[in-house]
């Protein structure tokens, strides 16, 4: 009887605190383990994103001129402050201002590609929908995407060989002496035939992938209305993939606004080519003239937040949501 009594005192369960303490412990550990994993990310973060745009802001609001300078930036930003003035030259100054200006209207005018582009890709979605309509569609959705996953210097360069001016395919083939790259008015043109033909592919696998998820039955009941297949591709087939299409305006808008490969390779400087993210690098990078190349920055970001919104005011007019 002894016997059983002392087996059972040494088979005594431990007491819940300690087991509450220990998962305790190992949940701690757990966490800690996850968060050293995550801080990777955020670290990568504060280091290469928040810290560079907190000086860029400063650098903005200073006379910062990076050739001259020999002492550290934050050492001397009392004595370089200089308020809101970078922002009034980029509209006042007489060089400054004018190339700013400049840019903003070349900006705004090669917008015009982001729509055509959607609209080209559009109208390829849809043929290539259609398999009965052409045969090995996969391999023309293909060659249409490659483009898109193709590099943009690469893809530069090819076009610029196809729009020179004496041994261009496209003045050779139709006899053309068209100065598309000397001409501050055809070099916009070539840009935005550019521009355009470089969405198509990426407008098109996305349309695509919109119109194959529009249910049969949409269709199935506007023919039993005597619907034909313009009525249904407005009526039925736009308003469901319109969630795609406004997608595609807001990052088409916020990356032709951002463009600077075009004005560099393409147009390698040209006057008629020059962005505001050219401009930043030219006035920043090439001339060290941080505070304006700044400012100008930040004007566009900001211009960039407002569109955007703009985008999404409008959008409950014309997108669909279920």
């Amino acid at each position: 009887m002894t016997e059983s009594i002392r087996t059972e005192e040494t088979i005594a369960p431990v007491p819940v605190k300690n087991k509450d303490k220990k998962r305790s412990t190992l949940k701690r550990r757990e966490n800690w383990t996850a968060l050293a994993f995550i801080s990777i990310k955020y670290v990568g973060l504060i280091i290469f994103t928040l810290i560079p745009v907190l000086f860029a802001l400063l650098y903005s609001f200073t006379d910062y001129y990076a050739r001259m300078e020999t002492e550290p930036f934050i050492t001397r930003i009392d004595d370089l402050w200089c308020g809101f003035d970078n922002y009034v030259q980029l509209f006042t100054h007489i060089t400054y201002g004018t190339a700013f200006k400049n840019a903003v209207v070349n900006n705004l005018i090669f917008l015009c590609s982001v729509p055509i582009g959607i609209l080209l890709g559009l109208i390829v979605a849809i043929i290539l929908s259609h398999d009965d309509i052409i045969r090995g569609s996969r391999i023309f959705r293909m060659l249409i995407y490659v483009p898109v996953v193709s590099s943009a210097v690469a893809m530069s360069i090819i076009w610029r060989y196809i729009f020179d001016n004496e041994y261009g395919i496209i003045n050779q083939l139709t006899g053309w002496d068209i100065p598309w790259l000397t001409d501050n008015g055809w070099i916009k043109v070539a840009i935005i035939i550019k521009s355009s033909w470089g969405s198509i592919g990426r407008t098109m696998i996305l349309c695509l992938a919109a119109l194959t998820s529009v249910g049969r039955d949409y269709y199935e009941a506007a023919e039993l209305d005597g619907a034909g297949e313009v009525t249904k591709f407005l009526k039925i087939a736009v308003p469901l993939i319109s969630p795609t299409l406004f997608y595609l305006f807001c990052t088409g808008f916020i990356g032709n606004l951002q463009a600077y490969t075009d004005a560099q390779v393409f147009a390698n400087g040209h006057v008629g080519a020059q962005t505001i993210v050219y401009y930043v690098w030219n006035y920043g990078i090439n001339r060290s003239l941080y505070g304006v190349a700044a400012s100008a920055s930040f004007v566009l970001a900001i211009a960039i937040m407002l569109i955007t919104l703009l985008q999404f005011k409008i959008s409950d007019k014309w997108v669909y949501s279920e």
